[in-house]
């Protein structure tokens, strides 16, 4: 127990991890509405996903079709963007702050423009899927990923899967501020349910009726990630 506390202490995202899942253990979560989902996704990435060197993005201009572009950012976290002589800061701005740049730049050399921007490719966010899953561990974020493409990401839930409980845990910076979704993966897969659309930094939990609580879950699944010390050996990531 020394050691584990010893590990926690030393392991940030362990702790936040610890701290998401006992409170998704002691309360129960509602069933996810998908439309909310979609609003909430749509919010995130206009307001509070972050550019950064190696993301990839696609800018439409109307009514100019001959616009339409993909641009990454560079490693100085500028753009270069057609019929714009200097070149945009993106890096650390919102998407929805460097669309506002955008639309100023487009606005001085064509009339009438509406600009959009959005984020075609991520270049190093994550989602944490653990539990019943054949490959428990961080996977690349994608922009629109859906909860299905998280776990299959992770090689699909295994036999001993609660596939009518998938927990998908949202962590918003602090152990009072985590939000729990239960989604039915089998009306997902089978009956055409919405799919659950994930973001970056979610933890999906997939639950097993053989687990007998959360001390457990940390155990075997929380340990498989992390190159930390509980038992007095690292345990690798692989």
């Amino acid at each position: 127990m020394v050691k584990a506390s010893k590990a926690l202490s030393r392991s940030p995202l362990l702790a936040a991890l610890c701290g998401v899942l006992w409170l998704a253990a002691c309360s129960s979560a509602p069933p996810f509405d998908a439309e909310a989902m979609v609003r909430e996704w749509s919010a995130f990435m206009d307001r509070d996903y972050v550019l950064r060197p190696g993301d990839k993005i696609l800018v439409d201009v109307y009514p100019s079709e001959d616009l339409q572009q993909e641009a990454i950012v560079s490693p100085q976290g500028t753009v270069n963007l057609r019929r714009i002589p200097d070149a945009l800061r993106a890096g650390g701005k919102s998407i929805g702050g460097f669309r506002r740049e955008v639309q100023a730049a487009y606005g001085k050399v064509l009339q009438d423009a509406e600009v959009s921007v959005s984020l075609a490719e991520a270049s190093a966010n994550t989602v944490y899927v653990t539990g019943e899953v054949r490959r428990p561990g961080p996977m690349l974020y994608a922009p629109g990923m859906t909860l299905a493409q998280a776990i299959a990401s992770a090689g699909g839930l295994d036999i001993r899967a609660k596939w009518k409980d998938v927990r998908v845990l949202r962590y918003y910076g602090n152990a009072d501020q985590v939000r729990t979704h239960r989604v039915n993966m089998s009306g997902v897969l089978l009956d055409g349910t919405p799919d659950f659309m994930v973001l970056p930094g979610d933890v999906v939990y997939c639950q097993t009726s053989m687990i007998a609580d959360v001390n457990d879950f940390i155990t075997l699944y929380i340990t498989r990630m992390l190159p930390i010390q509980i038992s007095g050996a690292a345990i690798p990531t692989n």
